[in-house]
This record gives structure tokens, C-alpha cells and sequence, in this order.
């Protein structure tokens, strides 16, 4: 690896999906809940009421989370649930109430999410942003590149507009620009960094979130910036996006599920919704999930000076397009190069090859099942990868779109902390048309050596051809270089700023546990006069309370 001191690292992440908050790895332990402790346990039940009054048993608690049947607050008129037959899917916990944490009004429900989630990574951080971080940091050096893959489609947003003639309404003066895509990055900036570093949205279909991430650690790797949030995210359970992916016959509808358990010998009366995505599987379509995934990544030089916590590195992220396509959706090549790439990567900075797993796309359709399972088996293969560890999340919190990545990321996070794997276990047995060659389906949560676990490799497929796949590797191999490249009394410093950090970190963790959140959303606050608060010359730009813009 070039120029250690320039290695992308993660340094902190927070966000939401159906399994709940990120940070504090709530929403990773309520995918391997069977397996935890009786006081990990309680911590979850706990964090999911945290922004309810209401008093719920376990069972209705881990019943309002993951993948389950529609509720009417999505769908009041009936068109997704009852005219196209859609009624399973994955939003977010049905206790955990974000509307009234911050002044939301008119927003869509993807930036609701985003603020939320953006907030949960930087208080996660356990480092002040705004008077520890931002003071240090020339503007030209921080970066934000967020986003969903789709849009903001609910009824504040494009839905609103699209619909409001047809619904003799007016639309509102925020109904377009609520609906843009790169609004996410604009409401970081704006409202919760107060940033005018550099910005954007790469949108990337399903694999949105690791553009996004790869735009940020290529700048890091340059020496552009040092500090950045990327992310994503995405409230795609509406009757327009289902029927979408209805026409395409990709989308797990009742009629197709109670036909999947058929074949499975199991109930036919009713829909089995917790288990309507099964990766890997005789499978029936995807489930769409809502999802907010954000992490704060620098250099590792910046997390050192920071005192930051470093969850993992991310050396680099490959992204190759299919080239000539049977159809726009269907797969194609370039998954094969990006995780080749990887796996090459991978060999050839960790000499003592040890334990690698894959996070596969996973959707539950028919073609992604025998078509990733060929590129990961072929690939393994060829670079001599044996016994490669597979898991995916869909069948847990289904089909994310632009965070599904983001999703990927935290459980990755969360098993480097807790060494449990989440296993495929909606999916009874593989399908007789999924390639298995050098690959280990974990079709249960498997426990595995935390010290042993060199490396993830995080893939997205996406519409069009847009291929991902992410290589994370293990903190302990990250912090194994720090003698190697920073001095004694630098690795002194900063693990005396690292315990300080952590305290915070526990201390958000605690309230977050009471339902308080105090989100930072600063409209309207401090703004810059150019009259007074900038400084031009030949040389420098200044503005108030940031350091000198070198010309």
C-alpha cells in the first residue's frame, strides 16, 4: 500500500434501517439477536422504545423490525398493498418515531433520515465537529458526497409534485428541490456542517453508497481532502417504486410467496412475511427496505491526529459497468473485474492469508442468485481463495437501493467488534442453480475468531451495470501499522485522545438509550456576510472561524 498515512479509514458510522440505530451496533446485534447475551438483549429492546412512550413485550418489539407486512401509514389509498399485491416489507422500526426530533416540516422522509443518520455518525465520533474538528481542517479539505439512489419519491418530495395537478392540489415552492437527489449532501452542508468544503452525489443505482464512498477515499488517497461524510439514503416503499419493480417481475408479491412456501412444503394459508427474501435460495424477488447509512471517513493520518477510533480501512473501492447488456437490469461482466480486483488487492497486502467473507448483493431473485454466486465462486477460484465465507442482509432488512452498501458497512463493523456472522437463515437450503465452489454459505450465524478475520469484501450489482465492491479490512490490521509510520510520542498522544473520545462515545450511547438524540440542524443560524466574514487576497481566503484558504 502507497503512502500508509493516507489510508482511507472509517472512523465512525450512524444511520438506521429496519433493524434500528447504527451506532452502538443496535441495528447489527438485532440481526444476530438469537445469539446475544441477555444483556445485549435488553440494550436492543431498550434503544428500539427509546422514542416511545408506549410499554411493549419482546415479542412485539423484534415483530415491529425487519422484514414484515405493510402497514396502511405507507399505503393509506391501498394501491401497493391491495391493487398490486405487495404487503411485505422492511421500514424502519415501527417505535422509533424520527419526525419530531428536529424541525422537519415539508421534508421528505429520505432527508429526515439523512439528518438523523448524519447526526448518530458525528456524535458516534466522540469528537466536537464544529469546535474540535472544523477548526483544524482548511474548508478545501472536507468533503461530503451523499445521496440516494432513486430520489426523494414520497409525497413532499417528487411524488408530491408529480401528483398534485392530477390531485387538483397546488405544489409547493420546496416540492422540486426536495425531490433533487444530491438534497442529502445540500442538508449536510447547509444545515448540520455548516461546510463549504467539496460536495456532490454519485448516484450508482443499488450500488450508490459505495460511489459515494469511493469518491471520498480516491480524494483522501490523492492528499485533497482529510475529512469527510459519505452516505445514503432512501424511503423507496411507496406504490410507485413497487410497481416499478413489479413490471419488471423482480419484486416479491403475496401471490409469489405463498407459491415459494408452497414449494417448500411449508404453510400456504398465510404469508410468511418475515421470510418473503431468501438469498440464495429457491427465492421468489426482492422486499424493499427504507435505510439512512453514514460514516465519517479521513486519513489515517487525520483519525491519529484527532484521537478518532479506527473501525477499518478502506483501501479501495472497485467500480467496473458491464458494457454491451442483454437489458438494462440484467447482469453482466463487470461484477466479475471488481471483485477480482479485490480479491487481488486483498493478496497482495496481507501475506498470511487468514479469513475473508463476502457480503453479497443477496437480493432473492432468480438471477441473482446463480449469477453472483458464479462471480464469487470464479473469482475465488481463479485467485485461489478457499472456503470463502458468503452471507447477505436482505432477507433481514431487504432491498435498501442506494444504502444497501451503507447497510453491508455496519454489519461488517459490527462483526469486527462482536465476531458473530449473520447467517442466510431465511433461505431453508441454496438452490440447485447456486454455484458453491471455493465458497462456505453461512447459512446460520456462525461465531468466528475476531483476530482471524483479515478482510471483507462488500458488493453491490446495480441497474444499468453499475457493479461495486468495497475491500474493508480488519482495524487490528490497521493499528498494527502505526509504529511502522508515526512516532512513539504521536501513538502516546493519540491513544490518551482515544480513551477521551471512547467516553464520549458511551456517553452518547447513554442517552441515545432515554430517546435523547438533540439533533444538530442549524437552519437559518451563523450565516456568513460576505460584506465582513471573508477575506480575499492574492495570496490566502479567509473566512470567519475557519483556517486561511491557500491561493
Amino acid at each position: 500500500m502507497k503512502n500508509l498515512k493516507k489510508l482511507p479509514v472509517i472512523c465512525s458510522m450512524g444511520g438506521l434501517n429496519s433493524a434500528g440505530r447504527t451506532s452502538g451496533n443496535i441495528g447489527y446485534k438485532r440481526l444476530i439477536y438469537e445469539s446475544l447475551s441477555d444483556t445485549d438483549k435488553s440494550e436492543v429492546l431498550k434503544d428500539l422504545m427509546s422514542l416511545s412512550k408506549e410499554t411493549k413485550s419482546e415479542e412485539e418489539i423484534l415483530a415491529a423490525t425487519l422484514i414484515r407486512q405493510i402497514d396502511k401509514t405507507l399505503d393509506p389509498s391501498g394501491l401497493m398493498t391491495d391493487q398490486i399485491g405487495v404487503n411485505a416489507g422492511a421500514k424502519l422500526p415501527d417505535f422509533y418515531e424520527i419526525d419530531n426530533l428536529y424541525n422537519s416540516r415539508q421534508h421528505p422522509k429520505g432527508i429526515k433520515m439523512t439528518v438523523f443518520g448524519v447526526n448518530d455518525a458525528l456524535y458516534n465520533l466522540g469528537i466536537d465537529w464544529q469546535n474540535e474538528i472544523q477548526p483544524l481542517l482548511d474548508p478545501n479539505r472536507v468533503a461530503v458526497f451523499a445521496g440516494p439512489a432513486i430520489g426523494q419519491l414520497d409525497e413532499k418530495g417528487l411524488g408530491g409534485l408529480m401528483q398534485s395537478r392530477l390531485q387538483n392540489k397546488r405544489a409547493s415552492s420546496k416540492h422540486l428541490s426536495m425531490s433533487l437527489i444530491e438534497m442529502s449532501a445540500d442538508f449536510i452542508n447547509a444545515y448540520i456542517l455548516g461546510s463549504v468544503g467539496k460536495s456532490g452525489q454519485v448516484a450508482g443505482a443499488c450500488a450508490t453508497f459505495f460511489y459515494n464512498l469511493n469518491a471520498a477515499t480516491n480524494l483522501i488517497k490523492s492528499n485533497e481532502i482529510d475529512f469527510a461524510v459519505i452516505g445514503s439514503a432512501e424511503a423507496p416503499i411507496n406504490p410507485e417504486v413497487t410497481d416499478g419493480f413489479f413490471a419488471t417481475t423482480g419484486i416479491a408479491d403475496d401471490k409469489k410467496i405463498i407459491a415459494m412456501q408452497e414449494r417448500h412444503g411449508e404453510m400456504t394459508g398465510t404469508v410468511d412475511f418475515s421470510k418473503a427474501c431468501r438469498p440464495f435460495g429457491d427465492n421468489c424477488g426482492l422486499v424493499l427496505g427504507e435505510s439512512s447509512q453514514f460514516a465519517i471517513v479521513t486519513s489515517l493520518e487525520f483519525a491519529v491526529k484527532i484521537g478518532a477510533d479506527i473501525l477499518c480501512a478502506v483501501p479501495d473501492v472497485f467500480i467496473n459497468s458491464d458494457g454491451i447488456k442483454k437489458s438494462i437490469s440484467s447482469p453482466g461482466i463487470g461484477n466479475y473485474i471488481t471483485m477480482a480486483q479485490a480479491f487481488s488487492k486483498y493478496k497482495k497486502d496481507h501475506s498470511d492469508n487468514k479469513e475473508t467473507c463476502v457480503i453479497a448483493h443477496g437480493t432473492g431473485t432468480f438471477q441473482n442468485r446463480s449469477t453472483e454466486s458464479d462471480v464469487l465462486s470464479k473469482c475465488a477460484t481463479s485467485l485461489n481463495m478457499k472456503n470463502l465465507k458468503v452471507t447477505g442482509l436482505k432477507g433481514y432488512l431487504g432491498h435498501t437501493m442506494g444504502p444497501a452498501g451503507g447497510d453491508q458497512l455496519s454489519c461488517a463493523l459490527g462483526i469486527f467488534c462482536h465476531g458473530i456472522i449473520p447467517g442466510l437463515t431465511s433461505t431453508p437450503k441454496l438452490a440447485d442453480d447456486v454455484v458453491t465452489k471455493n465458497l462456505d454459505f453461512c447459512m446460520q450465524n456462525e461465531d468466528i475468531n475476531i483476530q482471524d478475520l483479515d478482510a471483507f469484501f462488500l458488493n453491490a450489482k446495480g441497474f444499468g451495470g453499475n457493479n461495486a465492491t468495497a475491500s474493508i479490512y480488519n482495524p487490528n490490521f490497521v493499528k498494527s501499522l502505526l509504529p511502522k509510520i508515526f512516532t512513539k510520542s504521536e501513538i502516546t498522544t493519540y491513544k490518551k485522545s482515544l480513551e477521551i473520545n471512547e467516553n464520549n462515545r458511551l456517553n452518547y450511547h447513554k442517552k441515545c438509550l432515554l430517546g435523547d438524540f438533540d439533533l444538530l440542524y442549524r437552519a437559518n443560524e451563523e450565516l456568513l456576510d460576505p460584506e465582513k466574514d471573508i477575506e480575499i487576497s492574492e495570496n490566502y481566503i479567509k473566512l470567519k472561524d475557519y483556517p486561511k484558504i491557500e491561493m
